[in-house]
């Protein structure tokens, strides 16, 4: 699970972009917090300035007398005047809740003075000199303080959740992004040997994904003539060997034939015999997967009805069943059909029931069987023979791997058989697929959509 997340593109990318947008947030927030901040104190500043303006309008303009009419200078701004040496003429009824009532005595005509932040109240005190002494204006900050406090709530709440958000959000956009990435991965996960042909139409994928839409397609292109040439290697190694093998044979037939040779040369021409039968046996199995694995080859499949193609195919195995001492047993659905070749699929049908009556116990029974399951038909041949072992069984039906290695060629095949099987499989469009188990046994099954 670590290691999938360490490698995950999509997880990276969604963390960066979280990053990101918490701190281009962040900044923003830091700028707004400092913006509202300084325009609302520099708004105190005004409110404070415009109250000093009306007080000494009126009391030096207006000649008014230092009443309570001085003092409705709106809400939380308060008002003391004082004489020159300190004493108190006229402050505001909350004036003593908030300051000492000793006035400062400022050193100029001007002077501001703030309450620490730490202060149980928040004061901002501007006190001015006037003809008849000196005046305070206090202003109450709670309110704004209040509205700072509140902003810094919501903007550490905003930044706790901003790379969640972010993150989620991140991962969906990307995700969308990179889908024609995904679509793209389909179409050539689509691609085999027998599909080697088609290639890739970029008009469905954004203009950015043309370079490499052209780029798989330019590597399908060196696939296909490379595979075409393995292919066609592969069958005319299998041709050129074929004359001389044939030929070899006939020779030794005719030595054996004259039987006025000592008999061990006759014992040592039967095993050439023998061993040149078996080379002859792969040289066709190498021409068979030639034909499947050549991306032209297709075949004109038919309705075939299962029941019938089994029958045929058990009926040239039932003697050597009988000699190994193996019965062979068939089923299959009233009435299934699929489509196909019937001689391919008969061929594929005795090299697996081959293997099966090889590997079969004397006295045990191998079954072939056609059955539907859901949307699919299925042929599959069983045994209880001695099984595959697993470090084997995900490499059957490459060439050349058999069961058991140990065995000798005469006992064995040459692990072409299952090749075969599954080339047979794929030019039908279905899958081939092998269970087993040590000591318990086989099943091989191929699998096709239902007709």
């Amino acid at each position: 699970m670590l290691e999938t997340l360490r490698r995950s593109m999509i997880l990276h990318l969604a963390v960066v972009f979280a990053l990101g947008m918490s701190a281009v947030v962040g900044g923003a927030g830091l700028y707004l917090h400092t913006s509202m901040t300084h325009a609302v104190y520099a708004q105190v500043n005004r409110d404070l300035l415009e109250s000093a303006r009306l007080t000494l309008h009126r009391l030096e303009e207006d000649k008014m007398e230092p009443d309570k009419e001085l003092l409705d200078l709106g809400d939380n701004v308060f008002l003391r005047l004082t004489t020159p040496a300190g004493k108190v003429v006229l402050e505001s009824p909350e004036w003593a809740h908030l300051l000492p009532r000793k006035a400062p005595v400022p050193m100029e005509n001007w002077s501001w003075w703030e309450s620490p932040l730490k202060e149980p109240v928040r004061l901002k005190i501007v006190t001015f000199r006037y003809q008849g002494g000196w005046i305070q204006l206090a202003r109450d900050m709670h309110p704004e303080e209040r509205v700072l406090k509140v902003f810094r709530k919501s903007l550490w709440a905003l930044l706790a959740i901003i790379p969640f958000v972010s993150a989620a959000l991140g991962f969906t956009l990307i995700s969308l992004g990179l889908s024609p990435l995904e679509r793209l991965r389909s179409k050539t996960g689509g691609i085999g040997p027998e599909t080697l042909k088609s290639r890739i139409d970029p008009s469905p994928f954004p203009r950015e994904l043309d370079p490499l839409v052209e780029t798989v397609n330019r590597a399908l292109d060196r696939l296909e003539s490379g595979f075409t040439r393995l292919s066609e290697l592969n069958s005319d190694l299998a041709h050129e060997m074929r004359t001389p093998v044939h030929a070899m044979r006939l020779e030794c037939e005719s030595l054996l034939s004259s039987r006025d040779l000592p008999e061990p040369l006759m014992d040592q021409l039967a095993a050439m015999m023998d061993t040149l039968g078996h080379m002859g046996a792969v040289i066709e199995q190498m021409l068979v997967l030639a034909r499947f694995e050549d991306p032209s080859n297709s075949i004109t499949p038919m309705l075939l009805q299962a029941e019938t193609l089994i029958r045929a195919a058990v009926a040239p195995y039932e003697s050597l069943a009988e000699e190994r001492g193996v019965a062979i047993e068939w089923t299959s659905t009233p009435g299934l059909t699929l489509m196909g070749d019937a001689t391919l699929l008969k061929r594929a049908l005795h090299n697996l029931l081959a293997n099966a009556i090889r590997h079969a116990p004397g006295g045990s029974v191998v079954r072939l069987s056609a059955l539907q399951e859901g949307d699919a038909a299925i042929l599959a041949v069983s045994d209880h023979g001695e099984g595959i072992p697993a470090n084997v069984l995900n490499q059957l039906g490459r060439r050349f791997v058999r069961q058991d290695a140990s065995r000798n060629r005469q006992g064995g095949g040459a692990g072409l058989g299952l090749a075969i099987v599954q080339g047979i499989a794929r030019l039908h469009g279905a899958h081939f697929h092998i269970e087993s188990e040590e000591g318990t046994g086989t099943v091989a099954q191929i699998t096709f959509p239902v007709t």
